[in-house]
């Protein structure tokens, strides 16, 4: 697993933007797959206090994917 802070995590969906994010509460981990590859990350603290946050930061990260893919911004 790897750490990564919600900046970091954002700038990974804008570079890689085929990949799907996912959240885990079982083990507080923000997961991005691709195909078969599996990458994790470990939840930056903020998102681990509260899981309504997370979960729109997730959906940012998704839709910011969805958008470059998309040429919209």
């Amino acid at each position: 697993m790897m750490r990564a802070d919600l900046q970091e995590l954002l700038v990974l969906s804008v570079m890689f933007p085929t990949w799907s994010w996912r959240q885990t509460a079982a083990r507080r981990v923000i997961v991005a797959t691709e195909g078969s590859v599996i990458r994790l990350y470990w939840m930056p603290a903020l998102l681990c206090l509260d899981e309504l946050r997370c979960q729109l930061f997730v959906q940012q990260l998704n839709a910011v994917g969805v958008c470059r893919s998309f040429g919209e911004r």
